[in-house]
């Protein structure tokens, strides 16, 4: 089987590298009984976090290891496309130029500035291959105490 490489202006290849991203915060996952999967993965492990009241849901980090979940009742751009009750959402990548990287694409929601115990930063959602969303964002303050 063969793959075509991508190629962008000039003609050249494109890499990650242009993309821009520079590291993943976490992996999204919506849950519909918040308390029930926090449970779950303190009994597997991880760090869990207090669950909190966040933009149009709640919400809870998870530490595992190296693996960093954000655990959702409600995806933030939930409006803006059909999402199961529960399931894999989107990993958050951190990029740096926003605007930059959300020109390459179509956009499903944002950019918009948001925050919470993560600092506050510029985010936006755009659709990718697997049902799958991808979640942009820029660093625009650190939390607290970092």
């Amino acid at each position: 089987m063969k793959f075509r490489q991508a190629r962008g202006q000039a003609g050249r290849l494109r890499t990650m590298r242009d993309m821009g991203v520079t590291g993943m915060a976490n992996l999204a996952v919506k849950v519909v009984d918040l308390e029930a999967a926090c449970a779950w993965y303190v009994a597997a492990g991880a760090t869990v976090t207090e669950p909190v009241t966040w933009e149009n849901g709640r919400r809870a980090d998870v530490s595992l290891g190296t693996l960093a979940l954000t655990l959702f009742t409600k995806a933030i751009y939930e409006d803006a496309c059909a999402l199961p009750d529960e399931g894999f959402l989107h990993p958050a990548l951190f990029v740096d130029d926003l605007d930059a990287e959300l020109a390459r694409h179509t956009v499903l929601w944002g950019p918009r500035t948001v925050s919470g115990t993560f600092g506050t930063r510029r985010i936006a959602f755009v659709e990718a291959p697997g049902g799958i969303r991808l979640e942009f964002m820029e660093q625009v303050e650190d939390p607290l105490g970092a």
